[in-house]
Protein backbone atom coordinates (compact mmCIF):
# COMPACT_ATOMS: atom_id res chain seq x y z
CA UNK A 1 0.00 0.00 0.00
CA UNK A 2 1.47 3.59 -0.85
CA UNK A 3 1.39 6.64 0.70
CA UNK A 4 -1.71 7.70 -1.58
CA UNK A 5 -4.12 5.26 -0.31
CA UNK A 6 -3.48 5.72 3.57
CA UNK A 7 -7.09 7.01 5.09
CA UNK A 8 -7.07 10.67 5.67
CA UNK A 9 -7.93 9.81 9.17
CA UNK A 10 -4.38 8.38 9.58
CA UNK A 11 -1.69 10.30 12.01
CA UNK A 12 0.77 10.58 8.09
CA UNK A 13 -2.36 12.32 6.81
CA UNK A 14 -3.41 14.37 9.66
CA UNK A 15 0.50 15.42 10.35
CA UNK A 16 0.31 17.54 6.94
CA UNK A 17 -2.58 19.86 7.82
CA UNK A 18 -1.25 22.71 8.62
CA UNK A 19 -2.08 24.67 12.33
CA UNK A 20 -4.69 26.60 12.45
CA UNK A 21 -3.56 30.42 13.61
CA UNK A 22 -4.94 31.59 17.51
CA UNK A 23 -8.07 33.40 17.19
CA UNK A 24 -7.63 37.26 17.12
CA UNK A 25 -8.13 39.07 20.37
CA UNK A 26 -11.42 40.36 20.84
CA UNK A 27 -12.38 44.19 20.23
CA UNK A 28 -12.07 46.68 23.18
CA UNK A 29 -10.62 46.99 26.17
CA UNK A 30 -9.68 43.37 28.26
CA UNK A 31 -12.09 42.46 31.13
CA UNK A 32 -10.46 40.81 33.71
CA UNK A 33 -13.18 37.87 34.36
CA UNK A 34 -13.20 35.66 37.99
CA UNK A 35 -14.17 31.97 38.54
CA UNK A 36 -16.93 32.47 41.09
CA UNK A 37 -16.61 28.18 41.12
CA UNK A 38 -13.23 28.13 43.10
CA UNK A 39 -11.75 27.65 46.28
CA UNK A 40 -8.79 28.97 47.60
CA UNK A 41 -6.26 30.56 46.21
CA UNK A 42 -7.00 32.66 42.31
CA UNK A 43 -4.63 34.33 39.75
CA UNK A 44 -6.91 36.17 37.78
CA UNK A 45 -5.74 36.96 34.23
CA UNK A 46 -3.99 40.14 32.84
CA UNK A 47 -3.58 40.85 29.86
CA UNK A 48 -0.52 42.27 27.94
CA UNK A 49 -0.50 42.50 24.36
CA UNK A 50 -3.51 40.59 24.12
CA UNK A 51 -2.91 38.08 25.52
CA UNK A 52 -3.49 36.66 29.70
CA UNK A 53 -0.41 36.63 31.70
CA UNK A 54 -0.46 36.17 35.74
CA UNK A 55 0.12 39.12 37.16
CA UNK A 56 3.63 38.85 39.87
CA UNK A 57 2.01 38.27 43.32
CA UNK A 58 4.26 39.81 46.27
CA UNK A 59 5.54 37.29 49.27
CA UNK A 60 3.14 39.21 51.83
CA UNK A 61 -0.10 38.44 49.97
CA UNK A 62 1.29 34.75 49.25
CA UNK A 63 1.39 34.18 53.07
CA UNK A 64 -1.98 35.60 53.92
CA UNK A 65 -2.73 32.59 55.70
CA UNK A 66 -6.18 31.05 54.84
CA UNK A 67 -7.41 29.73 58.14
CA UNK A 68 -10.19 32.10 59.75
CA UNK A 69 -8.72 32.74 62.69
CA UNK A 70 -5.18 33.08 61.48
CA UNK A 71 -6.33 35.50 59.00
CA UNK A 72 -8.50 37.41 61.01
CA UNK A 73 -6.02 37.24 63.97
CA UNK A 74 -3.16 38.71 61.40
CA UNK A 75 -5.67 41.50 59.43
CA UNK A 76 -5.98 42.98 63.26
CA UNK A 77 -2.34 42.51 64.31
CA UNK A 78 -1.64 45.12 61.36
CA UNK A 79 -4.12 47.69 63.18
CA UNK A 80 -1.95 47.50 66.18
CA UNK A 81 1.41 48.36 64.75
CA UNK A 82 3.37 51.64 64.53
CA UNK A 83 3.81 51.70 61.42
CA UNK A 84 0.29 50.94 59.89
CA UNK A 85 -0.09 54.31 58.26
CA UNK A 86 -3.64 54.52 59.84
CA UNK A 87 -2.72 57.63 61.97
CA UNK A 88 -2.70 60.22 59.49
CA UNK A 89 -5.07 58.89 57.23
CA UNK A 90 -7.29 59.40 60.77
CA UNK A 91 -6.12 63.08 60.77
CA UNK A 92 -7.69 63.32 57.01
CA UNK A 93 -10.88 62.11 57.99
CA UNK A 94 -10.79 64.66 60.81
CA UNK A 95 -10.22 67.58 58.88
CA UNK A 96 -13.48 66.53 56.62
CA UNK A 97 -15.59 66.83 59.19
CA UNK A 98 -13.74 69.42 61.39
CA UNK A 99 -14.75 71.90 58.23
CA UNK A 100 -18.55 70.83 57.38
CA UNK A 101 -19.90 69.59 60.46
CA UNK A 102 -18.17 71.84 63.48
CA UNK A 103 -20.00 74.59 62.49
CA UNK A 104 -22.99 73.51 63.12
CA UNK A 105 -22.26 71.83 66.32
CA UNK A 106 -20.73 75.23 67.44
CA UNK A 107 -23.49 77.11 66.21
CA UNK A 108 -26.09 74.60 68.96
CA UNK A 109 -23.46 74.55 71.12
CA UNK A 110 -23.64 78.86 71.53
CA UNK A 111 -27.64 78.80 71.93
CA UNK A 112 -27.72 76.14 74.41
CA UNK A 113 -25.27 77.86 76.36
CA UNK A 114 -26.50 81.32 75.88
CA UNK A 115 -30.25 79.67 77.17
CA UNK A 116 -31.67 82.09 74.19
CA UNK A 117 -34.44 79.19 73.96
CA UNK A 118 -33.73 79.42 69.65
CA UNK A 119 -33.43 75.93 69.70
CA UNK A 120 -36.27 74.57 70.64
CA UNK A 121 -37.76 71.20 69.44
CA UNK A 122 -41.31 71.09 70.56
CA UNK A 123 -43.57 74.18 72.08
CA UNK A 124 -44.95 76.80 69.69
CA UNK A 125 -41.79 79.98 69.30
CA UNK A 126 -41.46 82.63 66.67
CA UNK A 127 -39.16 82.46 63.65
CA UNK A 128 -35.59 83.98 64.57
CA UNK A 129 -32.87 84.98 62.19
CA UNK A 130 -30.55 82.29 63.77
CA UNK A 131 -32.78 79.27 62.27
CA UNK A 132 -31.80 79.58 58.88
CA UNK A 133 -27.97 79.73 59.35
CA UNK A 134 -28.66 76.06 61.59
CA UNK A 135 -30.64 74.48 58.41
CA UNK A 136 -27.68 75.33 56.06
CA UNK A 137 -25.06 74.69 58.41
CA UNK A 138 -27.03 71.33 59.17
CA UNK A 139 -27.18 70.54 55.55
CA UNK A 140 -23.44 70.86 54.89
CA UNK A 141 -23.02 68.91 57.62
CA UNK A 142 -24.77 65.68 57.03
CA UNK A 143 -23.19 65.79 53.40
CA UNK A 144 -19.48 66.29 54.57
CA UNK A 145 -20.55 63.30 57.23
CA UNK A 146 -21.30 61.33 54.35
CA UNK A 147 -18.59 61.95 52.37
CA UNK A 148 -16.49 61.66 55.31
CA UNK A 149 -17.40 57.89 55.72
CA UNK A 150 -17.64 57.12 52.29
CA UNK A 151 -13.62 58.43 52.16
CA UNK A 152 -12.67 56.69 55.20
CA UNK A 153 -14.16 52.94 53.60
CA UNK A 154 -12.23 54.11 50.63
CA UNK A 155 -8.94 54.75 52.05
CA UNK A 156 -9.04 52.68 54.63
CA UNK A 157 -9.43 49.65 52.33
CA UNK A 158 -6.55 51.47 50.22
CA UNK A 159 -4.03 51.86 53.59
CA UNK A 160 -4.61 48.58 54.89
CA UNK A 161 -4.17 46.74 51.29
CA UNK A 162 -0.70 48.23 50.27
CA UNK A 163 0.32 47.62 53.87
CA UNK A 164 -0.76 43.82 53.55
CA UNK A 165 0.87 43.86 50.18
CA UNK A 166 4.04 44.87 51.60
CA UNK A 167 4.41 47.98 49.69
CA UNK A 168 2.37 50.80 51.67
CA UNK A 169 1.11 53.73 49.86
CA UNK A 170 2.27 57.07 51.06
CA UNK A 171 -0.77 59.46 51.93
CA UNK A 172 -0.86 61.44 48.74
CA UNK A 173 -1.62 58.04 46.88
CA UNK A 174 -3.96 56.96 48.93
CA UNK A 175 -5.91 60.39 49.03
CA UNK A 176 -5.80 60.02 44.47
CA UNK A 177 -6.99 57.01 44.61
CA UNK A 178 -9.65 57.21 47.33
CA UNK A 179 -10.76 60.18 44.92
CA UNK A 180 -10.71 58.02 42.03
CA UNK A 181 -12.87 55.29 43.32
CA UNK A 182 -15.14 57.36 45.37
CA UNK A 183 -18.26 57.52 43.25
CA UNK A 184 -18.26 53.71 42.51
CA UNK A 185 -18.16 52.97 46.35
CA UNK A 186 -20.80 55.92 47.11
CA UNK A 187 -23.14 53.72 44.37
CA UNK A 188 -21.94 50.23 45.87
CA UNK A 189 -22.91 51.49 49.36
CA UNK A 190 -26.21 52.65 48.80
CA UNK A 191 -27.57 49.86 46.62
CA UNK A 192 -26.21 47.16 49.66
CA UNK A 193 -27.92 49.37 51.82
CA UNK A 194 -31.16 49.33 50.22
CA UNK A 195 -31.05 45.52 49.44
CA UNK A 196 -30.16 44.74 52.88
CA UNK A 197 -32.74 46.99 54.10
CA UNK A 198 -35.21 45.15 52.22
CA UNK A 199 -34.11 41.79 53.19
CA UNK A 200 -33.95 42.39 56.70
CA UNK A 201 -37.21 44.08 57.00
CA UNK A 202 -39.02 40.80 54.81
CA UNK A 203 -37.66 38.39 56.94
CA UNK A 204 -37.61 40.61 60.54
CA UNK A 205 -40.68 42.00 60.60
CA UNK A 206 -42.88 38.44 60.73
CA UNK A 207 -40.32 37.08 63.38
CA UNK A 208 -40.69 40.11 65.62
CA UNK A 209 -44.40 40.17 64.90
CA UNK A 210 -44.69 36.46 66.35
CA UNK A 211 -41.76 36.96 68.92
CA UNK A 212 -43.71 39.79 70.37
CA UNK A 213 -42.54 43.10 71.36
CA UNK A 214 -38.95 41.76 73.57
CA UNK A 215 -36.44 44.17 72.79
CA UNK A 216 -33.56 41.67 73.97
CA UNK A 217 -34.99 39.22 71.71
CA UNK A 218 -35.27 41.73 68.98
CA UNK A 219 -32.14 43.16 69.27
CA UNK A 220 -30.15 39.80 68.56
CA UNK A 221 -32.27 38.64 66.52
CA UNK A 222 -31.38 41.98 64.32
CA UNK A 223 -27.93 41.22 64.80
CA UNK A 224 -27.97 37.69 63.40
CA UNK A 225 -29.97 38.92 60.34
CA UNK A 226 -27.71 41.84 59.77
CA UNK A 227 -24.84 39.60 59.89
CA UNK A 228 -26.83 36.76 57.11
CA UNK A 229 -27.99 39.22 55.09
CA UNK A 230 -24.97 41.59 54.35
CA UNK A 231 -22.07 38.38 54.47
CA UNK A 232 -22.10 38.39 50.36
CA UNK A 233 -21.38 41.64 49.82
CA UNK A 234 -18.25 42.31 52.48
CA UNK A 235 -15.54 42.21 49.76
CA UNK A 236 -17.53 45.04 47.87
CA UNK A 237 -15.06 47.63 48.21
CA UNK A 238 -12.28 45.59 48.00
CA UNK A 239 -13.45 44.65 44.82
CA UNK A 240 -13.57 48.37 43.12
CA UNK A 241 -10.60 49.45 45.11
CA UNK A 242 -8.02 46.38 44.79
CA UNK A 243 -9.83 44.90 42.12
CA UNK A 244 -10.70 47.48 39.86
CA UNK A 245 -14.12 46.44 39.09
CA UNK A 246 -17.12 48.90 39.06
CA UNK A 247 -19.95 48.32 41.43
CA UNK A 248 -22.10 45.75 40.07
CA UNK A 249 -19.32 43.71 39.44
CA UNK A 250 -17.60 44.45 42.76
CA UNK A 251 -20.60 43.01 44.27
CA UNK A 252 -21.07 39.82 41.70
CA UNK A 253 -17.55 38.94 42.24
CA UNK A 254 -18.22 39.57 46.25
CA UNK A 255 -20.89 36.74 46.03
CA UNK A 256 -18.74 34.60 44.43
CA UNK A 257 -15.60 34.89 47.26
CA UNK A 258 -18.29 34.59 50.20
CA UNK A 259 -19.72 31.41 48.24
CA UNK A 260 -15.97 29.83 48.34
CA UNK A 261 -15.64 30.40 52.30
CA UNK A 262 -18.64 31.01 53.90
CA UNK A 263 -17.60 31.00 57.01
CA UNK A 264 -15.03 33.43 56.28
CA UNK A 265 -17.21 35.95 55.00
CA UNK A 266 -20.02 35.66 58.21
CA UNK A 267 -16.92 36.56 60.67
CA UNK A 268 -15.81 39.35 58.40
CA UNK A 269 -19.49 40.52 58.09
CA UNK A 270 -19.77 40.38 61.48
CA UNK A 271 -16.90 42.57 62.49
CA UNK A 272 -18.57 44.90 59.78
CA UNK A 273 -21.40 45.33 62.14
CA UNK A 274 -19.73 45.26 65.37
CA UNK A 275 -16.99 48.02 64.79
CA UNK A 276 -20.51 50.12 64.08
CA UNK A 277 -21.03 49.93 67.95
CA UNK A 278 -18.13 51.68 68.67
CA UNK A 279 -19.26 54.76 67.12
CA UNK A 280 -21.99 54.50 69.59
CA UNK A 281 -19.74 53.73 72.23
CA UNK A 282 -17.25 56.09 71.88
CA UNK A 283 -19.91 59.08 70.97
CA UNK A 284 -21.67 58.15 74.15
CA UNK A 285 -18.70 57.76 76.70
CA UNK A 286 -16.88 61.10 74.85
CA UNK A 287 -20.33 62.61 75.63
CA UNK A 288 -19.91 61.18 79.45
CA UNK A 289 -16.66 62.35 80.54
CA UNK A 290 -16.92 65.88 78.77
CA UNK A 291 -20.47 66.25 81.02
CA UNK A 292 -18.68 65.59 84.43
CA UNK A 293 -15.90 67.44 83.72
CA UNK A 294 -18.37 70.22 82.95
CA UNK A 295 -20.09 69.42 86.20
CA UNK A 296 -17.18 69.24 88.16
CA UNK A 297 -15.80 72.63 87.10
CA UNK A 298 -19.35 73.85 88.17
CA UNK A 299 -19.78 74.53 84.64
CA UNK A 300 -22.87 73.32 84.09
CA UNK A 301 -24.80 76.15 84.46
CA UNK A 302 -23.13 78.92 83.27
CA UNK A 303 -20.69 77.70 80.82
CA UNK A 304 -18.41 80.07 79.03
CA UNK A 305 -19.02 81.06 75.23
CA UNK A 306 -15.86 81.45 74.73
CA UNK A 307 -14.93 77.62 74.99
CA UNK A 308 -17.64 76.66 73.05
CA UNK A 309 -15.67 76.85 69.61
CA UNK A 310 -12.32 74.75 70.81
CA UNK A 311 -14.59 72.05 72.66
CA UNK A 312 -16.86 71.81 69.72
CA UNK A 313 -13.73 71.69 67.23
CA UNK A 314 -11.93 68.97 69.51
CA UNK A 315 -14.79 66.95 69.84
CA UNK A 316 -15.66 67.27 66.25
CA UNK A 317 -11.94 65.73 65.13
CA UNK A 318 -11.94 62.66 67.41
CA UNK A 319 -15.16 62.07 66.06
CA UNK A 320 -13.82 62.23 62.61
CA UNK A 321 -10.64 59.93 63.91
CA UNK A 322 -13.28 57.70 65.50
CA UNK A 323 -15.16 56.97 62.28
CA UNK A 324 -11.91 56.26 60.46
CA UNK A 325 -10.89 53.65 62.91
CA UNK A 326 -14.23 52.14 63.04
CA UNK A 327 -14.00 51.37 59.26
CA UNK A 328 -10.58 50.52 59.16
CA UNK A 329 -11.61 47.67 61.69
CA UNK A 330 -14.08 46.40 59.48
CA UNK A 331 -11.89 46.80 56.36
CA UNK A 332 -8.73 44.85 57.60
CA UNK A 333 -10.63 41.25 57.28
CA UNK A 334 -11.84 41.70 54.21
CA UNK A 335 -8.71 43.35 52.46
CA UNK A 336 -6.85 40.40 53.97
CA UNK A 337 -9.44 37.78 52.74
CA UNK A 338 -9.87 39.47 49.10
CA UNK A 339 -6.23 39.47 48.77
CA UNK A 340 -5.53 35.69 50.15
CA UNK A 341 -8.56 34.53 47.90
CA UNK A 342 -7.53 36.48 44.86
CA UNK A 343 -3.90 37.45 44.81
CA UNK A 344 -4.89 40.76 43.05
CA UNK A 345 -3.83 44.30 44.49
CA UNK A 346 -2.90 46.19 41.07
CA UNK A 347 -6.41 48.30 42.08
CA UNK A 348 -3.59 50.06 44.25
CA UNK A 349 -1.23 51.19 41.58
CA UNK A 350 -3.69 53.88 40.31
CA UNK A 351 -3.00 55.29 43.37
CA UNK A 352 0.78 55.24 43.10
CA UNK A 353 0.57 56.60 39.76
CA UNK A 354 -1.80 59.73 39.87
CA UNK A 355 -1.40 60.36 43.81
CA UNK A 356 -2.90 63.44 44.97
CA UNK A 357 -1.76 66.37 43.80
CA UNK A 358 -0.93 70.17 45.13
CA UNK A 359 1.63 71.63 47.12
CA UNK A 360 -0.18 74.42 49.32
CA UNK A 361 -1.07 74.32 52.73
CA UNK A 362 -4.32 73.44 51.78
CA UNK A 363 -4.04 70.84 49.06
CA UNK A 364 -4.13 68.28 48.46
CA UNK A 365 -6.61 67.76 51.70
CA UNK A 366 -9.08 70.51 50.31
CA UNK A 367 -10.95 69.69 47.30
CA UNK A 368 -13.07 72.09 45.26
CA UNK A 369 -16.30 70.24 46.41
CA UNK A 370 -15.00 70.37 50.06
CA UNK A 371 -14.05 73.97 49.64
CA UNK A 372 -17.44 74.94 48.74
CA UNK A 373 -18.84 72.98 51.55
CA UNK A 374 -16.61 74.89 54.23
CA UNK A 375 -16.96 78.46 53.40
CA UNK A 376 -20.85 77.69 53.26
CA UNK A 377 -20.55 76.58 56.69
CA UNK A 378 -18.22 79.51 57.85
CA UNK A 379 -20.91 81.54 55.93
CA UNK A 380 -23.42 79.98 57.78
CA UNK A 381 -21.54 80.29 61.32
CA UNK A 382 -21.33 83.94 61.02
CA UNK A 383 -24.57 84.64 60.48
CA UNK A 384 -26.12 82.45 63.06
CA UNK A 385 -23.72 84.48 65.43
CA UNK A 386 -24.40 87.86 63.96
CA UNK A 387 -27.94 86.90 64.24
CA UNK A 388 -27.54 85.51 67.65
CA UNK A 389 -25.63 88.55 69.05
CA UNK A 390 -28.86 90.83 68.09
CA UNK A 391 -31.08 88.67 69.71
CA UNK A 392 -32.28 88.89 73.51
CA UNK A 393 -31.54 86.27 75.68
Amino acid sequence: MTGEDEPAGSPSAASDIPPQPPPPPAPGPPRLVFDGAFVGPMLPPWFVDGRPTALPVSEDVLAIPLGTRRLVGKALDLLTRPDSGLRSASFYIGFILLVTVAPVVILVGIAVTTDTHLFQPYGPRGSSPFDGPVILAAFVAIAGYWVAAVESRVLATAVIGGRAEGRPLRLRESIGLTRRRFWQVLGAMVGIGVITGLIGGLIGLPVELALGNVQAINYGLSLVIGTLVSAPFVYTPAGIVLGEADALEAIKRSFGLARSRKRLALVVALFGILSQFIVLFGVSIGGDVVYRVIDGAGLIDSFPVALVIPLSAALVFALGTLLFLVEAIAAAPAVFAFEALTHYTHGLESGREHPAAGTSIWSPWMTPGLLIGAVLAVLALAAGLAGLAGTPV
